[in-house]
C-alpha cells in the first residue's frame, strides 16, 4: 500500500493544490480566448495558465510549465524527504498526439535548491496522456517495493494550448467551437506528486487499488462501444482494493466535454454497480480547467487529497478514472486512510 500527496500544482485556477482544489470545489472556470483560431476563423476558447504569456509557445511553453511546477513546491512540504535520492517518473502526452517535443527538456529543469533534475537517481517516462498518472503510481509502487528509495516523484505536465494539438483536435472534430458544441475545451496544467510507503503529514490519499486496460472502441473510430476498457480498469482496481462499485462514495474523471466520455463513465458505472446506493457524485475538473492532458490524472489525486483533508469529500473512498483517445484506460481506488470503507 502506498500514499500519494501533491507537492505542487499549477493550473489556470490556482498555483497550489489547496488553491486549485478550492476553485474546483466552487466551480471557478478559467476559460478565455487563447490567441488561436479554428478552421472557420473563430477564436479558440481554452483555459491557458495566466502566468505564461500568450507569446510563449511550443516547447518553450511546456518547459516553462514544468519549471513553474518545481518552483511552486512549498518548502514546508515533507521537509524530511531527501529530494536528491527520489527516483522520478515523468508523465506526458501520447506519442500519437501532435505537440511539443520533450527531447532534452529534463536536463533544463531544476529541483528546489537549484539542483538539476537530470541528477536524480532514476528517471522513467510514461507517455500515455491522462492515464499516465495512474500508470506512474503503479510503477512507483513497484519501485518502492523492490528498492530502498525513500519515496518516488511523479511529475506530469501538458498543454493543449498548442497550434499542433489544436489543429489535430479541430481536424478530428473534437475541438469545442461555436459550430461544434460536442467537443473539448483545451487547457494546461502541471503537478508534482510524491509517492511514499507511509502517510506523510501533508494532505494525501491512500492508494487501495490500481487498474489499467485498453479500449478498442475509441472516440476516433466507429467500433461498437460498450466501455469495456474503463470497466475492466475499474474492475481490476476494485478487486485489488477488496471493494465493490457500490462501496465507492464519489468519483473523479477526466471527462472534458465530449458526450462520448460522459457516456463511457456512466456505462462503466452501471455495468459494475450491483447494489443501489443513495448517490455517487462525479467530479470533473475539466469543467474549470479544460482538458489538461497528461496532468489530468494527477489533478484528480490532488483534489481527492484536499477533499479528504478538508472534510468536504462525500465519503472516505473515491474512484479516479482516466482515458486516452488512443485506447489506454486507467483507474485508481483511493481512500482517506488505510482500511477506509464506505
Amino acid at each position: 500500500m502506498v500514499f500519494v500527496s501533491c507537492a505542487s500544482l499549477v493550473s489556470p485556477v490556482g498555483y497550489s493544490p489547496a488553491a486549485a482544489a478550492a476553485a474546483l470545489r466552487v466551480g471557478i472556470a478559467a476559460f478565455a480566448e487563447t490567441g488561436y483560431r479554428d478552421a472557420n476563423g473563430e477564436p479558440v476558447i481554452g483555459a491557458p495558465l495566466p502566468a505564461l504569456p500568450a507569446t510563449l509557445r511550443g516547447r518553450g511553453r511546456l518547459a516553462a510549465l514544468f519549471q513553474l511546477t518545481l518552483d511552486a513546491i512549498d518548502p514546508a512540504f515533507a521537509p524530511g524527504l531527501s529530494w536528491e535520492h527520489m527516483p522520478l517518473i515523468l508523465c506526458s502526452r501520447e506519442a500519437e498526439r501532435p505537440g511539443a517535443s520533450l527531447a532534452g527538456l529534463v536536463a533544463e529543469l531544476r529541483l528546489p535548491g537549484g539542483r538539476r533534475l537530470h541528477g536524480v537517481p532514476r528517471i522513467a517516462h510514461v507517455g500515455a496522456g491522462a492515464p499516465s498518472a495512474i500508470q506512474a503510481v503503479a510503477m512507483a509502487r513497484r519501485l518502492l517495493a523492490d528498492t530502498d528509495a525513500p519515496a518516488c516523484l511523479v511529475l506530469g505536465a501538458d498543454s493543449l494550448i498548442d497550434a499542433r494539438a489544436l489543429g489535430w483536435l479541430d481536424h478530428t472534430q473534437r475541438l469545442k467551437t461555436p459550430a461544434r458544441t460536442d467537443g473539448v475545451v483545451p487547457g494546461e496544467a502541471a503537478c508534482l506528486a510524491v509517492v511514499t510507503r507511509e502517510p506523510p503529514s501533508a494532505p494525501h490519499v491512500c492508494v487501495r487499488g490500481l487498474g489499467t486496460a485498453t479500449e478498442s472502441a475509441t472516440v476516433l473510430n466507429e467500433e461498437p462501444f460498450r466501455a469495456e476498457g474503463l470497466k475492466a480498469a475499474l474492475q481490476e482496481a476494485l478487486r485489488e482494493a477488496g471493494l465493490a462499485m457500490h462501496d465507492v462514495d464519489f468519483r473523479l474523471s477526466d471527462v472534458a466535454g465530449e458526450s462520448y466520455a460522459f457516456e463511457e463513465v456512466v456505462l462503466a458505472q452501471t455495468r459494475l454497480m450491483r447494489r443501489v446506493r443513495p448517490s455517487q457524485p462525479l467530479w470533473h475538473p475539466a469543467d474549470c480547467l479544460g482538458d489538461c492532458g497528461a496532468a489530468a490524472g494527477l489533478v484528480q489525486f490532488a483534489w481527492a487529497a484536499q477533499a479528504f483533508h478538508r472534510g468536504y469529500a462525500p465519503g472516505p473512498v473515491a474512484a479516479l478514472h482516466t482515458a486516452s483517445p488512443f485506447g489506454p484506460r486507467a483507474a485508481a481506488i483511493v481512500a482517506a486512510h488505510a482500511g477506509a470503507t464506505a
